[in-house]
């Protein structure tokens, strides 16, 4: 009995010590003052207003403008976004959750334990400022009537460094979450000055990134150099953003072997948060970069504005490598440098990825000066192959494939910033950053908006959306076996999108599972005609066709 009641103690000991090591500690602060709208000027828009923050609309894009200390700062976004946020947190959660498998007999029941476990060492990445915008999102969504945990919160922050593809999306067997790619592209009338052409998108969220809708953030922290980025609720980090030193930097998140959530190191988005509140000139950024350990892999590009200079830093958990003369003027979702474009994840991920294409034709795009922003807009809204030949509406290997949850043109040197408003068909909307992180002007005076290209159906971009939610449906419903489902998912997805090459692979690949094996073989050969791209599946698709 002694020996009994020693074990009873020491489990429930053992409990204890787990649950403090597992939990993770929240900041303190508090929360007040109302939500109200506010008309500045008659004719003005009307904001939405928190204390000194505020969120406005331009057009279909969300504005938002912080001030203050980092727990007023997350207290007004999470105020201020509250409807938004629970959506993109869902969808995080499936890449979270399944860094964790269910193998073995236990492996279900045991599941939340071993992810908390995996996941221990999240928190001790964050620096406290970090922490404490994030407590201020739980806080501020809280007195909105939103309920969200601190630690969902916390994960959500680290989901592009080590969180996985959600296995309803087309992207589970690439192992990708996220694709980026950044173009710097000479303006011919002044060769000292550059444009940045950015797409980012999260195809291996559960939804798709549907829910990420483009934010436009404009911070001003108290103590530190004012910026301006585009990401999405919830998210406290950036991937695309300028301060106002003109100091452009862009994060492309990729895949390496050194990558794993139970190592204690900042999440890449947070840490170039950082460098845009603390480098005045080119050189400091990348030595905060290249000093500072991250949690997750990203070819991460920095601009000087004032030079038109830029320079490709290559940051993995264990190493960091400079290139100040970057070969192409077009980078994305791989390592290219000698030193670390062998990484096993990379190479597979170099053979797998369709996107690796969009590079090339960006940087056979750009390769002479550029006559005006319009044509940086028409790099990115480019739907050929690398040899001029036209590819179906969403063909994953072009350069506007519909799926991004943000695109913008920056010019780092004159502070003028376009972003495109999903909900007009497009068009890029202009902002002033001068006025807005220098306070220059007595009021912003944005160029003029970039028109949505009249060649484009302006209904493609929501039937691409419809069609890929019903693939992830189709996939749910094969992967749990019930064809029948899937099948019907897949059909709706080829009414809305005829051509989607993605909707002609999983056709084929449902009547295969199906048996009905003339009906794979004719969506097969349909997918190959219009242009694979997809390289492990062309590889099942040919090989299915021999047989």
């Amino acid at each position: 009995m002694i020996a009994l009641a020693m074990v009873g103690v020491a489990l429930v000991v053992g409990w204890f010590i787990y649950r403090r090591s597992v939990s993770y500690d929240v900041p303190s602060g508090e929360v007040s003052g109302a939500v109200t709208s506010v008309q500045s000027a008659p004719g003005a828009a009307p904001a939405l207003m928190y204390g000194t923050s505020s969120l406005t609309w331009v057009g279909g894009l969300p504005v938002l403008r912080l001030t203050g200390e980092a727990h007023a700062i997350g207290a007004a976004h999470g105020r201020l976004l509250a409807p938004w946020l629970p959506p993109v947190v869902a969808a995080a959660m499936p890449s979270i959750e399944h860094t964790i498998n269910d193998d073995g007999v236990l492996g279900g029941t045991t599941h939340g334990m071993r992810l908390a476990w995996r996941w221990r060492f999240i928190d001790d990445g964050l620096v406290d400022q970090d922490r404490r915008m994030v407590a201020g999102i739980m806080r501020g969504a809280e007195a909105s009537g939103v309920d969200l945990s601190f630690t969902d919160l916390v994960r959500a922050q680290a989901v592009l460094d080590v969180g996985v593809a959600s296995p309803r999306t087309d992207e589970a067997e690439q192992k990708s979450l996220a694709q980026s790619l950044t173009v710097i592209g000479h303006q011919a009338q002044a060769p000292a000055r550059v444009w940045v052409g950015r797409t980012f998108s999260l195809p291996g969220l559960d939804d798709g990134g549907d829910s990420a809708i483009p934010v436009v953030t404009i911070a001003r922290p108290e103590g530190r150099i004012a910026w301006a980025g585009v990401s999405w609720p919830g998210q406290v980090g950036v991937v695309s953003g300028v301060n106002a030193q003109g100091i452009a930097l862009m994060v492309n998140p990729v895949r390496t072997s050194d990558v794993r959530p139970t190592r204690t190191a900042r999440p890449v988005a947070l840490l170039a948060r950082t460098v845009l509140e603390q480098a005045k000139t080119l050189d400091e950024a990348v030595k905060l970069i290249e000093t500072t350990p991250t949690l997750g892999a990203a070819v991460i590009v920095v601009v000087d504005g004032t030079s038109g200079t830029w320079v490709l830093v290559e940051r993995t958990p264990s190493k960091a490598i400079i290139e100040r003369n970057p070969k192409s003027a077009a980078l994305g979702d791989v390592l290219t440098t000698n030193a670390l474009s062998s990484d096993p994840e990379n190479d597979r991920a170099r053979r797998m990825l369709a996107s690796l294409h969009r590079v090339d034709r960006a940087a056979k795009l750009v390769r002479s000066p550029l006559p005006d922003v319009a044509a940086m807009a028409a790099v990115l809204r480019d739907q050929r192959a690398v040899d001029e030949s036209v590819r179906p509406s969403g063909h994953r290997g072009v350069i506007d494939d519909g799926r991004a949850v943000h695109s913008l043109i920056l010019d780092p040197a004159s502070l003028e910033l376009w972003v495109t408003d999903p909900r007009a068909g497009g068009r890029m909307r202009a902002f002033d950053l001068r006025h807005e992180l220098r306070g220059e002007g007595d009021r912003a005076a944005p160029s003029a908006d970039i028109p949505a290209d009249p060649a484009l159906d302006p209904d493609r971009l929501p039937n691409l959306v419809a069609a890929r939610a019903a693939l992830r449906e189709a996939r749910g419903a094969l992967n749990a076996g019930d064809q029948e489902r899937a099948s019907e998912a897949c059909a709706r997805a080829r009414v809305r999108a005829p051509v989607l090459p993605e909707a002609l692979e999983l056709e084929a690949m449902i009547a295969q599972a199906s048996g009905d094996l003339a009906k794979a073989r004719a969506a097969f050969q349909a997918w190959l005609d219009g242009g694979p791209d997809d390289p492990k599946g062309e590889e099942r698709a040919r090989a299915a066709l021999a047989r």
